[in-house]
């Protein structure tokens, strides 16, 4: 029997329609490949340019997995410590880039329309979306594993059959993280109302997002090991971290079956068993008409004091727009946008779903600082003739990650499942683009920047005992934001909600933003360091931090003004 009828048969016997498998999937990566499309945009070939984005990712990806490689040459971590340290980051990579993808393939309303009246099963419908999520996830796998799979053969205890053992853990944990988010995602389609899931994805996706960035940070100080991650030897506490259930797979592969490699390979095994398990019989079932209900589903008749505690609510949040409207949004076509882009921050699934995991980069970095080397008030260790530890680092990397979240805010808001309501840029009498330009970036300063850069100075207040202290470590990045939201402008036009967004777009988006951020501002840490020092060493010379905060202020107020002749804001918009 060929592998092709041996393969029918196991989707047959599962409820899955083989043929109406391998059509969907094939439209879903045909999507996925090709070229989006734009309401501006009218030209012949539109629709089969490739998909720029994605190809971005892979470059990306490759060159990270260039960096970690290189790992091998600098550090002497083992075969075994060597394969954990790079499948964290795998997991890592993959976890975000499918929590920024998944809701508009899982929840896709629009996908509703054209295939809920169609005879396809739930079952084939589900498998369908979950392979398309796992060959996305497996590409991004691939391409940031290729070099350290080549470079593992040289880490102390390793040999060749490493390449075939790492392809295979960094696939299975590519896998995992797929069934993870799809899991999670079905279950709660099954058991919660519309209007708590909606709240729940949201805000869980913050979760997930810390818990995979340093919950390898945290779980050797939970269990009292306060060594660095990655110490020397097998810990019990490997088997409560997934990427070491995987290394213990790629152990056995290349030879090294000891009795902690097997029970590590055992829950990697049974974990992919049960989460697929749960897939099929809890998910899969009933999948089509779950997504139905929450596309159509109206919320249940509120009692007459929720009417009367939501009517108090909408009075008392459009007096205080109002007041802000007032105040800050002269131009008609300014308020207009700005009142858009608040209903979609907070009422849109598509738009939370995308774009709220990256809120947790801006509490991030403290709460690294706060698990390992404590977050310290920079002022009180500088300024006594301290260095600049990592906690120091961290506490200034709080805030410039504001930046990072609000940049990634404007580019993920110019895309919109409604992008063809787009139109009323190009007929709308619209004075100038500038004017829709400002509407974005004042709504991303109102309702994103300016929160967490008071929750941050809340936190630094609590920790550091000194509210001044705080308020002097993140004035100088409150004053340079209007400048840097000035940046998605520069010379194109930026309209928000008007592009169908494309697997990749805001994952690519996000890494070169978070590459660029990283980049630039912490030029100004370090310059920042200085002036909390006081004196650069080298020199000799002395430099009060009231200077540094007026160099920010005089070059944050000339790059605004200097960026917003270039980003061409004065330029009417031109008609359809």
């Amino acid at each position: 029997m060929s592998f092709k009828s041996t393969a029918k048969q196991a989707l047959n016997r599962r409820g899955i329609d083989a043929r109406q498998f391998k059509t969907l999937l094939l439209v879903y990566l045909k999507q996925d490949l090709r070229g989006g499309k734009a309401f501006q945009q009218f030209s012949a070939g539109e629709y089969i340019r490739s998909n720029f984005a994605l190809l971005s990712i892979v470059a990306m990806y490759l060159f990270f997995g260039l960096m970690i490689g290189a790992m091998v040459f600098t550090t002497d971590l083992d075969v075994f410590h060597y394969s954990v340290f790079t499948l964290t980051f795998t997991l890592f990579i993959v976890a975000l880039a499918i929590l920024s993808e998944s809701g508009n393939v899982i929840f896709n309303e629009a996908e509703t329309d054209v295939l809920g009246h169609l005879p396809i099963s739930p079952r084939t419908h589900f498998a369908a979306k979950a392979m398309n999520l796992f060959l996305f996830t497996l590409l991004l796998s691939a391409a940031a594993n290729l070099f350290p799979a080549l470079a593992g053969i040289l880490a102390g205890g390793s040999n060749p059959l490493f390449v075939l053992g790492h392809a295979v853990a960094a696939s299975l944990v590519a896998l995992m993280a797929t069934a993870i988010v799809v899991v999670s995602y079905g279950l709660l389609m099954r058991h919660v109302s519309r209007e708590r899931f909606d709240g729940i994805i949201t805000f869980s996706q913050i979760a997930l997002v810390l818990v995979f960035t340093f919950g390898f940070q945290i779980l050797p100080r939970v269990f009292g090991d306060n060594r660095m991650p990655f110490a020397p030897g097998f810990h019990w506490y490997y088997l409560l971290y997934p990427p070491a259930w995987f290394s213990g797979v790629a152990m056995i592969l290349i030879g090294k079956i000891e009795p902690g490699t097997l029970a590590l390979a055992a829950l990697a095994t049974l974990s992919l068993i049960a989460l697929s398990a749960i897939a099929l019989r809890k998910v899969a079932t009933g999948y089509s008409m779950f997504v139905s209900h929450l596309s159509y589903q109206e919320g249940k008749p509120a009692d007459c004091e929720e009417q009367k505690a939501a009517k108090e609510t909408i009075e008392r949040e459009g007096g205080l727009l109002h007041g802000i409207e007032a105040m800050f949004l002269r131009a008609p076509a300014e308020r207009a946008v700005f009142e858009l882009v608040t209903v979609y921050l907070r009422r849109n699934r598509e738009i939370k779903v995308r774009l709220y995991p990256s809120l947790a980069y801006f509490i991030l970095f403290p709460l690294i600082a706060i698990f390992t080397d404590g977050l310290p008030d920079p002022f009180a260790s500088l300024q006594r003739g301290g260095r600049a530890s990592g906690g120091v680092f961290y506490s200034l990397m709080g805030a410039a990650m504001i930046c990072f979240v609000s940049l990634t805010a404007i580019e993920g808001l110019v895309f919109s499942e409604q992008h063809a309501a787009a139109y009323i840029y190009r007929v709308a009498p619209i004075k100038s683009l500038g004017e829709v330009h400002s509407g974005l970036r004042k709504a991303i300063m109102l309702w994103l920047a300016l929160p967490g850069y008071v929750a941050l100075i809340a936190l630094y207040s609590i920790l550091w005992r000194n509210p001044v202290h705080a308020l002097l470590v993140i004035g100088p990045w409150t004053l340079m934001t209007p400048a840097v939201l000035m940046v998605p402008f520069l010379f194109r036009e930026v309209l928000p909600l008007s592009r169908k967004y494309q697997k990749g777009q805001q994952t690519a988006r996000n890494v070169w933003i978070f590459v660029c951020s990283i980049v630039v501002l912490s030029f100004v840490g370090v310059f920042q360091v200085v002036a909390i020092k006081g004196r650069i060493p080298p020199l000799d010379l002395s430099i009060p931090y009231w200077l540094f905060i007026t160099i920010i202020a005089a070059l944050s107020a000339t790059l605004y003004v200097a960026f917003k002749n270039l980003g061409g804001e004065r330029k009417p918009i031109p008609p359809s």
